[in-house]
């Protein structure tokens, strides 16, 4: 199965120029509402959502693997691999959407440069617009936009440096980030980042993602999703 990825290219320590890249005809999100459990049915989105990755509870979340990376449950997380340099691996979440909540996750570089990259995609579009919420492992944090046609819109005119975010590896990030409508903020361990207004995107599924900007060998692990619908 081909790895679903994102195409970037440094400049000094911050990601410049993201593409999004296509592999052997995969799209952005599964044909079918249920990825590859087969799975129709979409759950109540006014429900609130968590998920600790506990075997046998774990929720419909699209795993795949190939020489590029992989997206696995291990040992109750979700394992984000990336085998290649300038690449992106994510899983989304294929059962839900969401338009306006309060999300949190923990999560934790395991391996790789201090240059790449994690974190969260949300109201992701079936034409693979959605919004990227992500920080790095050096303490910068970027919140952009991809469109249809694979550029990408900034929401910050770039990667910003952060006291509040954990440096180096497995040291634990929580991310949070509340949408109501047009208007959305941006947390990492419960300090508030930025707040934007943007009209572009209302609802959609979620996602988590790891880049390998600055070389290959990235691993993260993210625990403890949870999603409140307001």
């Amino acid at each position: 199965m081909c790895a679903s990825r994102l195409l970037s290219r440094l400049a000094g320590l911050l990601v410049v120029g993201l593409l999004l890249a296509g592999c052997g005809g995969r799209p952005l999100l599964p044909a079918s509402i249920g990825g590859d459990s087969g799975s129709t049915t979409v759950a109540d989105p006014d429900e609130p959502f968590s998920d600790e990755f506990i075997p046998g509870q774990t929720a419909n979340w699209l795993l795949e693997q190939d020489d590029l990376g992989s997206t696995a449950v291990v040992n109750d997380q979700m394992v984000i691999t990336v085998a290649a340099p300038n690449t992106i691996q994510y899983t989304t979440l294929t059962d839900r959407a969401f338009s306006d909540f309060v999300l949190e996750v923990d999560a934790w570089q395991r391996g790789g440069a201090p240059e790449s990259s994690y974190g969260v995609l949300f109201r992701i579009q079936e034409d693979g617009r959605f919004y990227r919420f992500d920080i790095t492992g050096n303490g910068l944090y970027m919140i952009e936009r991809r469109e249809t046609d694979g550029t990408w819109t900034r929401l910050l005119r770039e990667w910003t440096p952060t006291a509040a975010i954990n440096q180096g590896l497995n040291v634990a990030n929580r991310l949070k980030i509340i949408a109501n409508g047009a208007d959305m903020g941006f947390y990492v361990n419960d300090i508030l980042l930025t707040q934007l207004s943007d009209t572009a995107l209302t609802e959609g599924r979620i996602g988590l993602d790891a880049g390998s900007f600055a070389g290959n060998a990235l691993q993260v692990t993210f625990d403890n999703v949870s999603v409140i619908p307001e």
